[in-house]
């Protein structure tokens, strides 16, 4: 039996502004933010309540939610694409800033890897996850580091960047690589992983440049899924950690993300009820869709917000 149960005040309800420039300058939690997740005897409340300052802008949390609801659907049908939709849904709407959202992304997707991995891992290929993930760790410092200074200097840059991010992943769903005849040495691991942590440490999505080249090694499927889980959990706890040693860790990305938690539980497994319904390439056509509609969206909202051309 699996019951959810959710009662929905506002998270970020109270903003203070100030009363020359009417920027916000505080802002915090009131009201009462319920969700319950039953599985059988087991239940999962997130409950919070009060009020706390902070400095950063406003955050719609339900439309964050939901953006969150629309990505853990299409991961739980087609095992992809849950960080690049909620990463290119809250940019898109200007829902939360990019920084915030690509932390709170990491937790989630640590929490799904965990959860994924936990009947499978003597699948694991522990060499390619090694290499990729000796790749992957620097190169996710470096992205951090962008991520950090384009927010704060460039941040129309950063949107722009995401959108050619999204719309080149979106394009590679269409793509069926074919597999190499042998295992690929471990230089080239260690490169695409040096891809896909630069695209981790900005915005939280460094699957795709991984999973295409994972993909394409003699492998059986289950060894390559379950290598990349654990490549996920690996890459989400180190940065995670950097985001924390540099101060970047605050209250409310740790509150969101563990409201956003039994939210992914809960409509995993109400979703995973039905996945069988839905035909794969039904879904990887229409999130090719969206994917390129919404990169084609964020680009051409930031090349107006340059200055190139009036819509």
């Amino acid at each position: 039996m699996v019951a959810v149960k959710v009662n929905l005040g506002t998270l970020f309800k109270k903003h203070v502004r100030d009363d020359v420039s009417g920027a916000t300058i505080a802002s915090g939690y009131k009201d009462m933010f319920l969700f319950e997740v039953q599985v059988h005897d087991f239940t999962y409340t997130a409950r919070f309540q009060g009020f706390t300052e902070k400095s950063v802008g406003e955050i719609n949390t339900i439309w964050f939610l939901a953006v969150v609801v629309a990505g853990v659907l299409v991961q739980t049908l087609t095992g992809f694409a849950m960080g690049l939709i909620i990463m290119v849904g809250v940019a898109l709407f200007a829902i939360a800033d990019i920084a915030f959202t690509a932390a709170v992304v990491s937790f989630i997707s640590l929490v799904n890897a965990l959860v994924a991995m936990r009947k499978g891992r003597h699948h694991i290929d522990w060499s390619l996850a090694g290499w990729m993930l000796a790749g992957s760790l620097p190169a996710m410092a470096l992205g951090l580091y962008l991520l950090t200074y384009l927010s704060e200097h460039y941040y129309e840059m950063l949107r722009l960047l995401l959108g050619l991010v999204v719309i080149l992943a979106g394009a590679s769903l269409m793509i069926s690589p074919q597999p190499f005849e042998t295992r690929s040495g471990n230089g080239s691991f260690l490169g695409f992983g040096a891809l896909g942590g630069i695209l981790a440490g900005m915005y939280s999505v460094g699957g795709p440049p991984v999973a295409y080249f994972a993909y394409r090694q003699p492998m059986t499927i289950n060894t390559v899924r379950f290598s990349l889980l654990a490549i996920i959990a690996g890459s989400t706890v180190v940065r995670a950690l950097m985001v924390l040693v540099s101060g970047q860790m605050t209250a409310e990305i740790v509150t969101v993300s563990a409201v956003s938690i039994p939210v992914v539980v809960g409509v995993t497994l109400v979703a995973s009820r039905y996945m069988q319904l839905v035909p794969d390439r039904v879904v990887r056509v229409a999130v090719f869709v969206v994917l390129i509609a919404a990169g084609a969206s964020l680009i051409i909202d930031s090349l107006v917000a340059f200055g190139f051309f009036h819509p």
